[in-house]
């Protein structure tokens, strides 16, 4: 165990070292999030009866997961330098490290420049390359980032058109199925004015394998889904709402979350189809001490083999301020999966409490430290055979009641 830690260590250190040993750095930023704890269940059979969860409550089949008091440990940091600068065209640099669900599992989840003010007319716009969280969207409660096309890439991003902002990638991901590298081409216009407290976002995102002959003719190759995003805010919060429309390879969408994560690049695989799905969510701040957290998502997934399905899950957490530092919080979360050639309905209800210590009021405020409490109902009808692109099939109906409680810290910088 200590060799492996050092082998770590010196990897760390080896990573880094390209910084710290220029002298031109400058303005260096340091950021990152972490969300950590243990959750203990009452049910025997989770983790081979060792009374810990090692994985979420959700609905079999689903997407995401009701967070507060249901999440996973994970933990990731890293730093942004300016590393050349003349005149007003700089470089900057950024590594970020990431974890698994042990502290030991250490790797390089982002290593990327950019260079600001390379182009005549255009002060904000940069060019860009190498591996890096690529302007992704989400649904904090829910644990889902419903369009993140992360990888290594290259791009231009902020170039000014005046009633927009314009970005455009090429990305390099792999296939879900078969490993097969993929071109993923993205282009998006953001911050479209509306008004005052509102601006749209749209892109398009259009995927192909880069050796596209398959054995079998049904097998999925490409694919394209467009995005659009309607952002507003109030006095009283704010509210995203976001419609997605995608075919083939992408008919799943580009999700990474629970359930998302393992079907997000569906080439090699028989997919051809259709879908579509929105997310609606906010934050209402009914008073200074009260305010609550919410989310509505669907999508119909239609393949032309009859194996999507339809998902629908609804939840609100509010959460109450007794000081500037102590809160209670409740969520409530429902999430239903449809299977498309009626193999069946699996469904899940939880309802969580939560004793929170945190910096502040409100239910951004972090870092924020919990004490929390789970009674979940679960039911199952189908399942996939073989993987996650197995055919649904009905199964023994199974019902699940369980009380899961246990203790986790949130926070970001």
């Amino acid at each position: 165990m200590k060799q492996k830690t050092l082998v770590r260590a010196l990897g760390l250190t080896l990573a880094l070292a390209p910084l710290a040993g220029m002298a031109a750095v400058e303005n260096i930023s340091y950021f990152g999030y972490a969300k950590w704890g243990n959750i203990y269940t009452d049910n025997d059979e989770h983790n081979s009866g060792k009374g810990e969860r090692n994985d979420v409550i959700r609905a079999s089949q689903g997407y995401g997961n009701y967070r507060l008091g249901n999440e996973l440990n994970w933990w990731e940091a890293g730093l942004k330098a300016d590393v050349w600068q003349q005149g007003d065209a700089y470089f900057d640099t950024t590594l970020y490290l990431g974890s698994g669900e042990s502290w030991g599992d250490v790797s390089l989840i982002q290593m990327w420049s950019a260079g600001h003010g390379l182009i005549d007319g255009q002060a904000d716009a940069k060019v860009w390359a190498g591996e890096r969280f690529y302007r992704r969207h989400e649904v904090h409660m829910i644990d889902i980032k419903y369009w993140d096309t992360s990888s290594t890439g290259i791009g231009l991003e902020d170039w000014d058109f005046g009633f927009a902002k314009g970005h455009i990638a090429w990305m390099a991901p792999n296939s879900s199925k078969d490993g097969r590298s993929l071109h993923n081409l993205d282009a998006r216009l953001s911050d479209i004015t509306l008004s005052e407290s509102a601006d749209l976002t749209v892109g398009l995102n259009y995927v192909f394998t880069q050796n596209s002959s398959y054995d079998e003719s049904d097998i999925t190759t490409s694919g394209a889904m467009l995005s659009t995003l309607y952002r507003q805010a109030w006095d009283y919060g704010s509210n995203t709402f976001a419609f997605q429309y995608g075919t083939d390879a992408l008919a799943g969408g580009l999700m990474s979350a629970e359930g998302g994560s393992n079907r997000k690049y569906s080439t090699g695989v028989e997919h051809d189809g259709y879908s579509w799905r929105i997310f609606n969510s906010g934050d209402l701040n009914v008073s200074e001490d009260f305010q609550v957290m919410y989310s509505i998502a669907y999508q119909d997934k239609n393949l032309d083999n009859d194996e999507g399905e339809k998902w629908f899950s609804v939840g609100a957490r509010p959460q109450y301020s007794w000081t500037d530092y102590m809160a209670t919080a409740l969520e409530v979360g429902y999430e239903s999966v449809e299977a498309q050639n009626g193999a069946g309905t699996n469904d899940m209800y939880k309802v969580t409490v939560s004793q929170i210590f945190q910096a502040g009021k409100g239910v951004w405020a972090r870092p924020s430290l919990r004490l929390f409490a789970t009674y979940s109902e679960k039911t199952d009808e189908w399942g996939r055979g073989g993987d996650v692109y197995g055919q649904a099939q009905s199964i023994a109906k199974q019902n699940i009641d369980e009380i899961t409680f246990g203790f986790n810290v949130e926070t970001w910088w």
